[in-house]
């Protein structure tokens, strides 16, 4: 649409900012087109899709990784590891 509107008279004063919008919205259409395909590649395909098979699976997977989170979180350093100063 932006590529259409510098070449109409109405917005000749605009032009230079019409102009200017373009890259900006090519970078953010390839943005939003890394994201769709990025969720068109995930496991689950939408809440439509789940059944209760693939709910409880994908529960218990965000579950653990969650778990193990918190567990690096609260566990202290071993000995002898890099990050014992």
């Amino acid at each position: 649409m932006l590529r259409v509107l510098v070449g109409v008279a109405l917005f000749s004063n605009l032009k230079s900012e019409i102009s200017d919008l373009i890259p900006l919205c090519e970078s953010i259409s390839r943005q939003i087109r890394a994201w769709a395909d990025s969720l068109q590649n995930t496991e689950i395909a939408g809440p439509r899709h789940l059944n209760e098979a693939t709910r409880a699976s994908f529960e218990r997977r965000a579950n653990a990784a969650a778990f193990i989170a918190e567990m690096k979180r609260l566990a202290p350093p071993l000995p002898n590891s890099p990050t014992d100063g």
